[in-house]
């Protein structure tokens, strides 16, 4: 399997598992709005489009652009994982806090889509930092079981 679709593959069940530890952050009132729903928000409101959704419209689109965001990053973590360490844990580890820093102290408050850091709350953060986290160790297992990595990939047959 080409690492682009492959990446692809592990991003979007990554980001599953990873919206699971958001919603545990939610159920345990350390997280009101998640990021990716606010994000949306500001992206639709920014086009005009915000106001002509529906709740059910809007929460497809605000989770659809979630998984389209996990599997564009799952898609960077296959193409580059030769350069990262063999271990699904400190490669997943590295890469999840490389997105989390790309996304929230650069790229979505420097759009304004989303506040920096110090204007954020804590608990929020903490939980957003965790799932990151989740999200790079699974993207990792997930990307090294449909056969990327150097380690425990799967032979490719003859004559492929």
């Amino acid at each position: 399997m080409h690492a682009i679709v492959r990446g692809g593959l592990a991003g979007v069940a990554a980001t599953g598992v990873m919206s699971l530890v958001m919603a545990a952050g939610r159920a345990a009132g350390l997280l009101d709005t998640p990021p990716p729903q606010h994000i949306t928000a500001r992206v639709e409101e920014a086009a005009g489009i915000r106001h002509r959704l529906s709740g059910p419209v809007f929460q497809s689109s605000w989770m659809l652009a979630h998984l389209g965001y996990g599997a564009v990053c799952g898609m960077l973590f296959s193409a580059g994982r030769d350069r990262l360490p063999p271990s699904n844990l400190a490669s997943g580890l590295m890469f999840g806090g490389l997105v989390w820093e790309v996304s929230y102290l650069g790229l979505m408050p420097g759009l304004r889509l989303y506040p920096w850091p110090a204007e954020d709350a804590p608990s929020r953060q903490g939980v957003m930092i965790a799932a990151h986290a989740v999200y790079g160790v699974a993207l990792a297992v997930l990307d090294r079981l449909l056969g990327g990595g150097a380690r425990g990939a799967r032979p490719r047959p003859a004559g492929r």
